[in-house]
């Protein structure tokens, strides 16, 4: 495989605060790649630069063999980044349908529609509808999400970040606070979509679920990369030691 996005020598910097210093690594085309490390580790602010939300320091990011300067959430979206962030920004009293179009909403067709910004909710329900089939989804396309439970809205939130057709879709910590039922459905929905090739970075403080889903894992500790590892070669209590900051001991 190959790296879809390498990393080299990213650092962060708030004020006299070192967030994130000389992390380098590559996330493989086509897998699922964990982030993990403790709170403050770096995880979050590391995201955000490859979302855009955040601009590094110092260092550079490849995408497919380019450099490129990730500005803001637009240019993300140009390279084929989404990410879905922990807090989901749902609309609960709005439909599946108007959650997944939230700001990109299909207007009706015609000079009028178009001018006047006429939302046309049939044509978000029948594209809605493609892709909760896509994703197995059980879910109505006009029911509104407040009915649903905390896995289900997830679901709808990861659904929305694949509106736009990613290939790299980040989710930070996606089965936070769900019970072990809904967050079994949510990594079987992580695992349709890697078998669909897209390339997925999984945040996340449940190990379970990390082994569960995830190929390698990329372990950090206050603002510095610990280690890449493949998780079928690390037991979880080694991983654990990494996030504390111990280097993993190679076997001879």
């Amino acid at each position: 495989m190959s790296s879809v996005i390498e990393l080299n020598g990213i650092s962060k910097q708030f004020g006299q605060i070192q967030a994130l210093e000389d992390v380098s690594f590559g996330i493989e085309e086509n897998e699922v790649l964990a982030l993990v490390g403790d709170n403050g580790a770096g995880k979050s602010t590391l995201i955000k630069i490859i979302s855009g939300v955040l601009q590094q320091t110092s260092g550079t990011i490849h995408i497919r063999g380019e450099e490129v300067e990730i500005g803001d959430y637009n240019d993300a979206e140009d390279r084929g980044i989404e990410t879905v962030y922990q807090d989901l920004a749902i609309a609960p009293n709005r439909t599946v349908a108007q959650n997944i179009f939230l700001g990109n909403e299909i207007l009706e067709g015609g000079p009028l529609g178009q001018l006047l910004r006429f939302v046309d909710d049939d044509a978000m329900e029948q594209e809605a509808s493609k892709l909760l089939s896509r994703l197995e989804l059980d879910l109505d396309p006009s029911a509104a999400v407040k009915n649903f439970s905390g896995g289900e809205q997830q679901s709808v939130a990861i659904a929305r970040a694949l509106q736009s057709d990613p290939n790299i879709v980040i989710l930070d910590e996606p089965t936070s606070a769900l019970s072990l039922d809904a967050t079994q459905r949510v990594l079987d929905l992580i695992k349709r979509l890697n078998e669909q090739d897209v390339t997925i970075i999984f945040i996340s403080h449940n190990l379970e679920a990390v082994f569960d889903v995830a190929d390698r894992a990329a372990i950090l500790a206050s603002g510095r990369l610990v280690g890449v590892e493949d998780l079928t070669d690390v037991t979880e209590d080694e991983l654990v030691g990494m996030m504390m900051g111990r280097a993993r001991q190679s076997a001879d």
